[in-house]
Parts: structure tokens; C-alpha cells; sequence
């Protein structure tokens, strides 16, 4: 990996600490070294939804254990711990419960499921109005931002995978639709410091779009959001590290000189160019 690439610091990686990846930490902080990544940032799942694969799943002491090994493979690699929570407006204090008494560099928010229907899937939009579903989700995001303790909101728009699988022609742009909202939720991740990231995992599959969008970043830009970070959500091969250039060209035409990392709660600028 070389060119832009290699300034980037994924912020969204996931090893063998989360169920449905493949790769152990260890592994992927080698790996990271190799493609001269400014550093790498873990996330391991950290579910309660009753239907969730990864429910059930987490381990602090097992997440400890295979974090310190990767610090023992890559010495001089910058590796950050964090977490994904799914669903912190309703699971935060039991995930906080899971995480207490250990270190973490930063907590990240992600929405996964409305209600039953996961969104990640084609079975999410089984007989709904896919706008309905949309503007719901887009809702329950602007709770996550006001209420839930955490420094980044994951892959915003990721419904956008489920949409495509299910073969939808829906056109769906919520910065046209539901400004108001938008503005809502970034007012108040502005206001509470909450990063947004930019997840480039959409670019490899059916929607070959970043989550969020360039018209929903540039919404963010507008309206003051500076706090962005960059993350591939690699789960295995082949797409380890995918699209972190194209991801940080992405940003760049939004406006962003810069992206983040999180140390210790703490957000830390570094140059895209």
C-alpha cells in the first residue's frame, strides 16, 4: 500500500475478537506495518440485540489478551483498542457494564437493527416502504447522538447494503429528504463531540458507495462537523484495508485536510495530505 494510503489511520478493523472476522489482531498489526498504515484501530463487537450473530460473544479479557499480542508483533505500530456497540441508545450501560475495569482508546456507535429487521440484510426491508424504514433509522441515529456515550458513530447509511440486497431501485438521498433531520443529528454530534466516520466497505460491494455518502458528508461539512475518521471495517480477505484512498478522496473533495484518530477518549488530528 503506498501513496495516500499509507498517511491513514483505519480506524475500523476487526480481527478474531469479533465473530464474523478472520484475521487475528496479531496478524492484521503485522499486516498494517507492511502496507505502512499511520496506525490501526481495533473494534471489537460488543452486541446485545436478541438476534444478533455476535451477541453473546464478547470477551474483555480474551480482547486484553490478543490486543497485547499484536503490541508484541508490531512494537513500533500505533494500535488503538476500541469497541463497536450495536445499538447504544438501548444497550449502553450493559455495555459499559461488559467494559469496566479495562482501557479502551475510543467507543464507536453503530446501528445495525430497527426493531427486528436488521438492516444489513435484504430481509430488513421484507415488506416495508423503504423510505419509512430510512427515515426511521436516520431518527433513531439523531437518539444515539444525543444520548449514547460514544466518541465516533459508525458507517452512517450502512442500510444502504441491505437496500441493495434486495434488489430495490429505490434512490434514496437523505440529505434531500429528511434535511432537517441531518441537521438534527449533526448538530448534536457537533455539540458532543462525536466523530463521524467515513466506512469505505460500501465501496466493494453492490452499492460501491462510501457509508456515509459525499452528499451526506458535505452536509456534515456545511453545517460545522470537523470530527471525521476513516475506516476500511475489514473483516478477512480479500478486502483487508480496502478503499482507504479512495475513502480519503472522498473526504478531501468534502473539504477535510485532515481525519482523526482517538487516543484515550481523545480525538488527535493528523494530515490527509
Amino acid at each position: 500500500m503506498t501513496g495516500i494510503a499509507g498517511r491513514i489511520v483505519d480506524m475500523h478493523v476487526h480481527t478474531t475478537d469479533s465473530p464474523d472476522a478472520e484475521i487475528e489482531a496479531a496478524e492484521l498489526a503485522a499486516r498494517a506495518v507492511s502496507a505502512g498504515l499511520r496506525g490501526l484501530g481495533f473494534v471489537a463487537h460488543l452486541d446485545f440485540h436478541p438476534a444478533d450473530f455476535c451477541t453473546g460473544a464478547f470477551s474483555a479479557s480474551g480482547y486484553d489478551d490478543s490486543f497485547g499480542q499484536a503490541c508484541s508483533r508490531a512494537p513500533g505500530a500505533m494500535l488503538l483498542k476500541g469497541v463497536e456497540i450495536g445499538e447504544p441508545h438501548l444497550f449502553m450501560d450493559r455495555a459499559e457494564e461488559a467494559m469496566a475495569g479495562r482501557r479502551y482508546d475510543f467507543v464507536t456507535g453503530a446501528l445495525h437493527w430497527i426493531g427486528d429487521r436488521l438492516l444489513l440484510d435484504a430481509s430488513g426491508f421484507d415488506g416495508s416502504n423503504p423510505e419509512d424504514l430510512v427515515e426511521r433509522y436516520i431518527q433513531e441515529s439523531v437518539v444515539i447522538a444525543e444520548t449514547s456515550r460514544i466518541d465516533i458513530l459508525a458507517h452512517f447509511g450502512i442500510w444502504r447494503r441491505g437496500l441493495a440486497r434486495s434488489g430495490s431501485p429505490a434512490e434514496i438521498d437523505e440529505a434531500v429528504l429528511w434535511p432537517g433531520l441531518l441537521g438534527r443529528l449533526f448538530e448534536a454530534m457537533i455539540d458532543r463531540g462525536i466523530a463521524l466516520e467515513l466506512n469505505t466497505a460500501g465501496l466493494r460491494r453492490r452499492e460501491a458507495v462510501t457509508y456515509p455518502t459525499p452528499a451526506v458528508l458535505s452536509t456534515y461539512r456545511r453545517l460545522g462537523g470537523r470530527l471525521v475518521t476513516l475506516g476500511s471495517d475489514t473483516h478477512g480477505e480479500p478486502h483487508v484495508f480496502f478503499g482507504l484512498s479512495r475513502g480519503a478522496e472522498v473526504l478531501a473533495a468534502a473539504g477535510f485536510d485532515r481525519a482523526f484518530f482517538f487516543r484515550e477518549g481523545e480525538p488527535v488530528p493528523y494530515p490527509l495530505g
